[in-house]
C-alpha cells in the first residue's frame, strides 16, 4: 500500500564564519568537493536552471533545479537523489537552505544554517539516507569553515 504522507525535516547548526563564507562554500564547485560527500556542484545558478552534484568519476548523484537563488542568505532547489536505483525511486523533493548572520558573544560573527528538506516519505529508503546524511553535512560544512 503506498503512502503520500510526507514530511519535513529541519537541521539547524551555528557556523562561526560569515554569512558570504558559508554562501561561498555552500555553492562553489572547489569547496563542496570538501565537504558534501567529495561532490562538484555544477549550476549556473539561476533560477530555474539545473543543479547537479557529480561525484569524483564524473556521474551523478543528485540531481535538481534551482527554485531561489538570493545571496547570501536563501537557496533553494529540487532534490532527486540518483546515487542508487533504491533511493532514486523516492523521486524528487525539496531542500531549503536559510543563512541568517548573528553576534556571537565575543566579536566574531556567526552563521545560523537552517537546511529545510520537504516532501520525504517518512521511513522512506531516502529519509533514512538523507536524515543523517544531513547531519553529516552540516558538520563537514562547519569543521571546514572553522578551521
Amino acid at each position: 500500500m503506498e503512502s503520500n504522507e510526507t514530511v519535513t525535516r529541519e537541521f539547524t547548526i551555528v557556523i562561526e564564519a560569515e554569512p558570504s563564507r558559508v554562501w561561498t562554500a555552500l555553492t562553489s564547485p572547489e569547496y563542496t568537493t570538501e565537504w558534501w560527500f567529495a561532490n562538484t556542484v555544477e549550476s549556473t545558478w539561476q533560477v530555474g536552471a539545473p543543479i547537479t552534484f557529480v561525484d569524483e568519476l564524473g556521474l551523478p548523484n543528485i540531481l535538481g533545479e534551482v527554485l531561489v537563488f538570493e545571496p547570501p542568505s536563501r537557496l533553494s532547489t529540487t532534490f532527486l537523489p540518483v546515487w542508487s536505483n533504491e533511493v532514486q525511486q523516492s523521486g524528487a523533493t525539496r531542500v531549503d537552505w536559510q543563512l541568517s548572520a548573528f553576534d556571537d558573544i565575543g566579536d566574531a560573527q556567526s552563521t545560523r544554517v537552517n537546511l529545510t528538506h520537504s516532501g520525504v516519505e517518512p521511513g522512506s529508503v531516502l529519509d533514512r539516507e538523507t536524515t543523517p546524511g544531513w547531519e553529516y553535512l552540516l558538520e563537514s560544512l562547519k569543521k571546514l569553515l572553522e578551521r
